[in-house]
């Protein structure tokens, strides 16, 4: 008799268990204030421009374009382009990412009812993993600084795997790692892109995490998928009750 695969999650990271967006606005708002040229300007579309420049030079550091050290001046590079700003020195590089890393990094959290969607699924026998593009280093401390690390039974990063998102090695990689079955495993996520595009090429099934979004069903990639726009959301599509344990109180 085979033994019976393991019941899995995966989730994504970054904008997904980690409130990535929420933390990036706030350093930027900060940031904002120091620099005359940004001052006026809204903070919404100063974050959204900021967030393509990162998202820009990360791709292009897992493309090998650029090195994992030169991904700083590049973000601030890409960033003062998008907002007019002239070329930034070095010493001006050092000083914005300095005062961006400040706030940042102390203002991490989960996302919504991360926390209590983890351990009601440790509760009920399931094994929790993260597939996340990026560094081992940075996201476990990154996890860790978040409070889920002790909730999450493995980090699957695109450099131990070898492979990035979406790209279906990463995840039959992660499968692997945990004693999973596709066909019963789950990649919740919140890049379509990158974690439902991916999920489903690897035969996974796919829940899409967007707390913004109005739709509770989307049909991506010719599948219909479902949308959670809180995380105890999935528990409710896990058949499993969402109630808080006692004493404990969800950020």
């Amino acid at each position: 008799m085979e033994p019976t695969p393991a019941k899995v999650v995966f989730f994504d990271l970054d904008g997904t268990l980690f409130d990535h967006y929420r933390s990036m606005s706030l350093a930027i708002s900060a940031i904002q204030l120091t620099y005359p040229g940004l001052e006026g300007k809204n903070v919404e579309e100063l974050t959204q421009k900021y967030n393509a420049a990162l998202q820009q030079a990360y791709d292009e550091y897992l493309d090998k374009v650029i090195t994992y050290e030169e991904t700083d001046t590049r973000k601030v590079d890409l960033f003062f382009a998008a907002v007019g700003l002239p070329k930034p020195r070095p010493d001006e590089v050092k000083g914005f990412r300095a005062g961006y890393k400040a706030v940042y990094r102390t203002t991490r959290r989960t996302t919504p009812g991360t926390v209590e969607t983890l351990l009601r699924l440790r509760k009920h026998g399931y094994r929790i993993g993260i597939i996340t593009n990026g560094q081992i280093e940075d996201q476990a401390d990154k996890a860790e600084a978040i409070g889920i690390r002790r909730l999450v039974d493995r980090i699957i990063t695109s450099e131990e795997a070898g492979y990035r998102k979406p790209d279906p090695r990463i995840f039959q990689y992660a499968i692997e790692k945990l004693g999973a079955s596709p066909e019963t495993t789950f990649m919740i996520g919140d890049s379509v892109g990158s974690d439902i595009k991916g999920a489903l090429a690897a035969k996974l099934l796919a829940i899409m995490y967007s707390p913004t979004a109005q739709d509770s069903e989307r049909l991506l990639f010719g599948q219909q998928i479902p949308v959670i726009h809180h995380m105890t959301q999935l528990l409710q599509h896990l058949g499993i009750p969402s109630t808080s344990p006692r004493g404990f109180k969800s950020p």
